[in-house]
């Protein structure tokens, strides 16, 4: 009956999806920037806490309006495109974890580039420096000719302690490849804007459906 209206399929549709977009929307973004306000005093009090940890950076800011308009974009056209509830439901799910899964393990980490900073070994215990607050993407252990010893993270007191416990030669340095703690807001506005385009992009595509359904 809505076809035989004074409305045209497309306005129908883009009113429908406005609506339920713009509750969506306002909800994400009071509760991403109510977790960012709230998680913020924690990196104040121990340094070593970043915003950039997978389920953390996922809650907060911007990003959540991103994810929530990308699902309801998703279940659209999958309500759309499949004429039964339950495969369309599972479709939407299957297809929501598995593009976050994949933007957040292969995208997100290249979204710029990222730096590096070295250490020596020697010395005892070391400051964060740079790393404070930033997101860690390799840890390893290298002697003073650039070669790799092992993964992860090395401190030793004095230098004879490190060529017994670990066979270091002098000169030899942690090596971190990291993502600094200044980019969080960056790499907020990144991510949201791949999950905004993608919603765009599923938006027309359920429009289109919409004005071929018989």
């Amino acid at each position: 009956m809505i076809w035989t209206q004074g409305i045209s399929r497309r306005r129908w549709a883009l009113v429908k999806c406005g609506l339920l977009g713009g509750a969506v929307t306002l909800f994400a973004l009071v509760y991403g920037l109510g977790m960012s306000w709230w998680y913020q005093p924690l990196g104040l009090v121990d340094v070593r806490q970043t915003r950039f940890t997978e389920v953390f950076f996922d809650m907060q800011g911007l990003a959540p309006v991103g994810y929530t308009l990308f699902a309801v974009a998703l279940g659209v056209f999958a309500g759309t495109a499949l004429p039964k509830v339950l495969p369309a439901m599972a479709v939407t799910l299957a297809g929501f974890v598995g593009v976050r899964l994949a933007v957040a393990l292969l995208g997100r980490p290249r979204y710029m580039a990222p730096e590096v900073a070295d250490q020596p070994v020697e010395g005892g215990p070391g400051g964060q420096g740079d790393l404070a607050g930033g997101w860690v993407l390799a840890k390893e252990v290298r002697q003073a000719d650039g070669t790799f010893v092992t993964s992860g993270l090395v401190r030793c007191p004095q230098a004879d302690d490190c060529a017994a416990d670990a066979g270091l030669r002098p000169g030899a340095y942690n090596h971190h490849v990291f993502q600094p703690g200044d980019r969080f807001w960056t790499f907020q506005w990144i991510e949201t804007g791949v999950f905004l385009a993608l919603a765009a992009l599923l938006l027309w595509l359920t429009v289109r459906r919409i004005r071929r359904i018989a």
